[in-house]
């Protein structure tokens, strides 16, 4: 998958808001979503999916992710992965 500019630094600008309170994540790899090639994935270890403290994760990145989808019109989502 091919970034442009704009969307490495909106990856680079979520992944910083998530730290601030996941401190543990890493990036895993950045992908398009198998339901749309438009709706870039940005791939997390460090929560297991499985956790509650996924769902957690999850809501606290939904208003920041809605805030880029309107304002620059990228839908990107920071996605936990169970890691074995």
């Amino acid at each position: 998958m091919i970034l442009n500019h704009v969307q490495e630094r909106l990856i680079g600008e979520l992944m910083d808001y998530a730290r601030q309170k996941y401190p543990e994540i890493e990036l895993g790899k950045i992908t398009e979503s198998p339901s749309s090639s438009d709706h870039i994935w940005v791939i997390i270890k460090g929560i297991d999916w499985n956790d509650d403290k996924a769902m957690d994760f999850m809501e606290y990145l939904s208003g920041k992710q809605e805030d880029i989808l309107v304002e620059y019109g990228y839908p990107i989502s920071l996605m936990p992965v169970s890691m074995p």
